[in-house]
This record gives C-alpha cells, sequence and structure tokens, in this order.
C-alpha cells in the first residue's frame, strides 16, 4: 500500500498500548474492519469475533462509533464496540485491515494503509484488471496504480496466498462466474438470470428502508447495463449477458445460467466436468441430481452447483446458489484471509 497519514508515530504510540503484533498479547493476529455497520460490516464481525485465530481491534464505523454493536443489531452475542480510529493509528493496530465501503470511498482508504498492512477489499475499486474500464463502468477517476490480486479462491487459490492486498469479488460475480467458468470450453454463450436477496443493495438502500418494495414481489433492474456484467465478462472468452432481480427474502442468490452449447453433450460428460473442476475446493458441492435450494446454503460459505439439463436447442442451464453476506461477501473475504495467512481455508467458516 503507499502512502503513511500525518500523525502516524503519535498514533503508533497509542495504539503501542492497545496490543498490536501478531502474538505479542493474545497470541492471536490483529485485524480490523473499516465500515464495519452495515450489512457485509456486520457479517464480518460476526465471523471474526469466533476466528479461532484472530483478534478483532477496529470496527469502524463513522455513525455509530462508541455503541455496542448489539444496538444495531441486537442478535449479536459479544460486547464489543463500534470504533472511530484514524487511520495511522488503524495502521498501527492490525497486520490485516478489511475494507467494507462503498467503491471510491474504499481506494481512498487503501491509499491511506501502510504497506505491510495486509487488505482484504470488499468494494469493486480494484477487481478490474483494466483500470480504464472501472472508470468507465462506475463513472470514477481512479486515484492510484496499485494492483490486487483477485479474490475468487476457487479460480486463483495460489496467488491469494501469495498475496497481500485482495480485491474481494462480490455475490452476484461470484455466483456467476462459479456457475459458468467450467462451460465455457464448451460454449458459445451464457446468459446469467440472477435473483438476489435484498440485503444486497445495503444498509441504506430503498428496499432496507421500507419493505413493502419488495413484499410479494420481484424487481428487475439495469437489464443489460449492470456493473457486475462488466467484471465478470472479464473471466470468460464468450459473449455473456447479465441481468440482477431483487427478490422478497434477505439473505440468498440463485444465478441461473443458459449455456449455449456448441455441440450437444451426455448430461454426465457436463455433471462429470464439473466435479473435476471444482475437485478439492472445500466450498463448492456439485448436486449431479436435482436443483439448488438457497435454503441450504443460507447462513453458510457454500455455492451448491446443480441442474445440468438441456434443451432440444443444446441449452444448458446450471443453477448456483449462495449465501450473498457469506461466500457472496464477508464469508469468502475471510476465506481470502485464511488464505493468504496460510491457514486451512475452512478456518472459522464451519
Amino acid at each position: 500500500m503507499t502512502g503513511k497519514a500525518k500523525g502516524e508515530k503519535k498514533g503508533a504510540t497509542k495504539a503501542a498500548a492497545l496490543g498490536k503484533g501478531y502474538g505479542k498479547v493474545s497470541g492471536k493476529l490483529p485485524v480490523g474492519i473499516i465500515g464495519a455497520s452495515g450489512y457485509t460490516g456486520y457479517e464480518l464481525i460476526k465471523l471474526l469475533a469466533r476466528h479461532p485465530k484472530v483478534d478483532l481491534k477496529v470496527l469502524n464505523s463513522n455513525t455509530y462509533a462508541g455503541q455496542q454493536v448489539k444496538s444495531l443489531y441486537p442478535d449479536f452475542f459479544g460486547s464489543l464496540r463500534f470504533t472511530d480510529y484514524p487511520m495511522d493509528m488503524v495502521n498501527a493496530m492490525v497486520n490485516v485491515l478489511f475494507l467494507a465501503l462503498p467503491h471510491k470511498a474504499a481506494m481512498e482508504a487503501v491509499h491511506q494503509t501502510a504497506k505491510g498492512v495486509k487488505i482484504v477489499d470488499l468494494s469493486a475499486d480494484y477487481r478490474f484488471a483494466d483500470r480504464k474500464l472501472y472508470e468507465q463502468v462506475y463513472g470514477v477517476k481512479h486515484i492510484d496504480h496499485l494492483q490486487a490480486q483477485y479474490g475468487l479462491p476457487e479460480l486463483f487459490k495460489a496467488k491469494i496466498r501469495k498475496a497481500g492486498f485482495v480485491a474481494n469479488p462480490g455475490c452476484y460475480v461470484t455466483a456467476s462466474i462459479l456457475a459458468g467458468f467450467p462451460a465455457q470450453k464448451f460454449a458459445q454463450s451464457i446468459i446469467f438470470d440472477c435473483k438476489s436477496g435484498w440485503s444486497g443493495a445495503g444498509r441504506n438502500s430503498a428496499y432496507a428502508k421500507d419493505n413493502s418494495l419488495t413484499k410479494d414481489n420481484i424487481i428487475a433492474y439495469k437489464l443489460t447495463t449492470h456493473r457486475h456484467k462488466h467484471e465478470i465478462q472479464q473471466f470468460f472468452s464468450i459473449p455473456i449477458s447479465f441481468t440482477p432481480h431483487v427478490i422478497d427474502t434477505f439473505r440468498g442468490i440463485m444465478a441461473t445460467a443458459h449455456i449455449q452449447l456448441r455441440k450437444g453433450m451426455k448430461r454426465e460428460d457436463i455433471v462429470r466436468a464439473y466435479e473435476q473442476f471444482y475437485k478439492g475446493q472445500p466450498f463448492v458441492k456439485i448436486l449431479p441430481e436435482g436443483i439448488p435450494s438457497l435454503h441450504d446454503v443460507q447462513n453458510t460459505n457454500f455455492c451448491h452447483i446443480g441442474g445440468f439439463e438441456s434443451d432440444e436447442h443444446n441449452q444448458l442451464v446450471v443453477v448456483s446458489v449462495l449465501d450473498n453476506l457469506v461466500k457472496g461477501a464477508s464469508g469468502q473475504a475471510v476465506q481470502n484471509m485464511n488464505l493468504m495467512m496460510g491457514w486451512g481455508e475452512r478456518l472459522g467458516l464451519e
């Protein structure tokens, strides 16, 4: 990371009293969250607070600093409080930093993070290999030229293990790539038709504030122009289409991939191709029979993939499901941290 905030020496002195240093006080890795009060931030708090090898020291929230986490989320089991430490103190307090911030705000935080602090960024700011494409899609100027490793473990596990900075993919992208990636070698094109729980829009969204919008309803939006289409396309050599929908549930996402095959294939050969591709991936479960259900993956870091049916026009339908807040965000972020630290990727996630 580049740059150190002014006053870092003073902040470092104060932070030293709070116990920075892997193993100095608790024998655990000191970690922090910037943007801790949103849905993904809270999911991170829950996962990290019970992770056996980490010490959650920073829970920064500009809005709720000083308040107990359970005052905002009554189901929380502990007495942790939201914090608002300046970045110079954060740099001195943690070895790993999670950024649960909107795009643009995340890159500003990265710019202030000290060299040597590992980062897992849950925003879209560093997910694009082409910065000009990012600027075009998100309509903002990127402020630096740092490169992050794309954090989809099922594709890039070896590279993530060596990385100090990971760009964590989101829910729609994770569900779509996992559903379609193994098929592109025998496909002409893929249409991703995705349905997500309304928590994916965030704590400040209209859906969170007015449940009448989603009650007994399905809302399609940005039919051909959603930002995530461009992020997904980076990993496919064939044309893809992507349309998102919001449904009347809090958590969970289903991606239905309509895959136009180049030639007819036997169902068992398709299933075998998926099983071989995801062999040894602990959080991907292939269902040779049946259609995956949201109920089987909610509150877990698993992605289930099934369906595998073709019609008379050589169109294959594959369905993936995952929890948009866990495997689609915070759980995957913890999985990436585990890999970056050389730990088993299941740690704290089962």
